[in-house]
């Protein structure tokens, strides 16, 4: 029969395959850099904050707000001055020097008999065009359709960046706010091409209906000059998050140095307590 210490023995032999199963060996040594500029912090809170990104956010949101209000403040007929004899058949009336065109409607001026001169009375709406006597080119519809979508993307960018006083935001995130005041700066500038109509060059043999610039198309170049100046501000600097002082102190900094060294020598894994030992 086996004696105890035959049976203690072949315990031990039992369980010496499984403790050098294991044990390791290693004899590398390596260092792993992260440059702390490519250390990308994420907001640490969805939760409003007064002014997140320090007072440089206000700086594009002040100017792109302000080329939304010039863009909404015209009235939808005030946009060029058209004189010539356009003017006679648009209004019926060979007398009328003058009307204020828009995209969509015009405005025509009444004559004061007591100064004897011609105004606007800005209490009546703005009539539509007459597309018999107004030819509606593909001309005037693209820049139609550049004024509306302008209108669109700056109203959006402007309200978008304005969220930055109060959430914070990724860099591109910040970017995108850009990307679409610079499309609607373009889109305004392509706008332009409204004059190019035939009602502003019409009778080319007297060469005299004209078109200038109202105060629609003034409005218009100080919104793509403060839409422009916004998106210069957005893509010159993404201001970084301004964090709390509770927060700088409860959140520590992410390590921007890995380091793994393995040295040689063995793993034990304790049978009893299972702890892990580097020796």
């Amino acid at each position: 029969a086996p004696t105890l210490d035959d049976i203690i023995s072949e315990n031990i032999e039992e369980s010496m395959p499984m403790r050098n199963e294991v044990r390791t060996a290693a004899t590398s040594s390596e260092n792993f850099t992260v440059p702390a500029s490519a250390v990308e912090r994420a907001p640490t809170s969805v939760k409003c904050r007064f002014l997140p990104h320090g007072l440089y956010s206000v700086i594009p949101a002040l100017f792109s707000m302000m080329a939304w209000f010039a863009c909404l403040s015209k009235d939808g007929c005030d946009y060029a001055r058209v004189t010539g004899p356009i003017v006679a058949d648009i209004t019926n009336n060979p007398d009328t020097p003058f009307i204020d065109a828009g995209f969509n409607h015009y405005r025509e001026p009444m004559y004061n008999a007591v100064t004897g001169e011609w105004g606007f009375d800005f209490t009546l709406p703005c009539q539509e065009y007459n597309t018999d006597i107004v030819n509606i080119d593909g001309v005037w519809g693209f820049a139609r359709f550049a004024s509306f979508l302008s209108l669109v993307f700056g109203g959006g960018g402007a309200l978008f960046i304005w969220f930055s006083m109060c959430f914070t935001f990724r860099k591109n995130t910040w970017r995108w706010a850009g990307y679409e005041l610079l499309s609607a700066t373009i889109l305004l500038v392509l706008s332009y091409t409204w004059f190019a109509t035939e009602m502003c060059h019409g009778n080319w043999e007297s060469g005299q209906d004209k078109c200038s610039m109202h105060y629609g198309a003034r409005a218009d170049i100080l919104a793509c000059i403060l839409w422009a100046i916004s998106s210069v501000f957005i893509f010159f600097k993404y201001p970084t998050e301004k964090r709390s002082p509770q927060a700088s102190n409860s959140i520590q900094n992410p390590p921007t140095e890995l380091e793994m060294s393995v040295q040689s020598g063995e793993r034990r894994v304790g049978e009893a307590t299972d702890e892990h030992e580097i020796i």
